[in-house]
């Protein structure tokens, strides 16, 4: 078996596709199917909310989350049918919510929750996989911001977050997923300000594989862009962090595109101007399965 799931030698019969999500906590077993090719997709991590301060003090843009991890296999039904009978328990990682916009002045942006893990089967049977869902990013203070890990339990480990930066330029553009097998690619950070506070653009989407350029982030107090989602476990790409500003709110960060893929980082703000941007939410994970009869 590849990456991709293909494989030679398949019973050469039309096969049917299943979607699993948060919702589901099991997977019925088709009836006469002999094998299945199961991916398994953490939930991505939601990016952090900028921070808020006064003129003469950094203020860095929210971080943002990782994406999950992805596991896959080839499945024997046969064999699975006798560690479980008629259906198998699943788990399906939820989105991680993205920080809150920061309404008081000088202080930090609020972090962005960890996305859920994914299952398939019970870890006590000899058949069971695991995908780690990605890390929220990390609080944003006068410092840059700590970007959120990407799920790190699977057979590919998912695309990291990038941090939110108080610099004027190079505001945390997201990570492409040109490791093999990996899924989204990674979201932008949010725009900061240095002590000599300038409005500035929130990082640029991560590109997916094989691609140029991602999404543009955010311009100056201006949301950034959510991600672009996919049917396919290789072909999403990262949103855009939001703008800072000195004029109104922050520009939230984009939402992580599905599946897996991390919310990006909100925008930084001045003190008794507006709030910051809030953080991108992570979407939710999957567990894509392909049965052949």
């Amino acid at each position: 078996m590849d990456i991709y799931g293909l494989v030679s030698g398949l019973p050469q019969a039309l096969p049917t596709f299943t979607a699993l999500v948060p919702a589901d906590q099991f997977w019925e077993i088709p009836q006469n199917a002999t094998v299945a090719s199961v991916t398994v997709i953490g939930a991505g991590g939601g990016g952090s909310s900028g921070r808020k301060s006064a003129a003469g003090v950094g203020a860095s843009g929210g971080a943002s989350g990782g994406c999950g991890a992805v596991t896959r296999r080839l499945i024997d039904l046969v064999e699975l049918r006798k560690q479980y009978g008629t259906r198998v328990p699943v788990i399906v990682g939820a989105g991680g919510p993205g920080g809150a916009a920061q309404a008081t002045n000088s202080t930090n942006g609020n972090a962005g929750t960890n996305g859920g893990g994914s299952q398939f089967g019970d870890s006590t049977k000899g058949i069971f996989l695991l995908a780690d869902g990605g890390s929220g990013g990390g609080v944003a203070g006068t410092g840059n911001s700590s970007l959120g890990a990407g799920g790190a339990s699977g057979d590919v480990v998912g695309v990291a977050g990038v941090s939110g930066t108080t610099g004027t330029s190079n505001n945390g553009n997201g990570n492409t997923n040109n490791t093999t097998g990996q899924c989204a690619s990674g979201s932008g950070g949010g725009a900061g300000m240095a002590a000599a506070h300038a409005a500035q653009a929130g990082g640029d989407g991560g590109p997916r594989n094989g691609q140029a350029s991602g999404i543009v982030g955010g311009a100056g107090s201006t949301r950034g862009t959510d991600g672009i989602s996919s049917s396919s476990d290789l072909m999403a790409a990262g949103a855009s962090g939001g703008g800072s500003s000195l004029t109104v709110n922050g520009g939230d960060g984009g939402n992580g595109p599905y599946p897996g893929g991390g919310g990006a980082g909100g925008g930084a703000a001045e003190d008794s101007i507006g709030n910051s941007g809030a953080g991108g939410n992570g979407a939710d994970g999957v567990i894509f399965i392909t049965v052949w009869f």
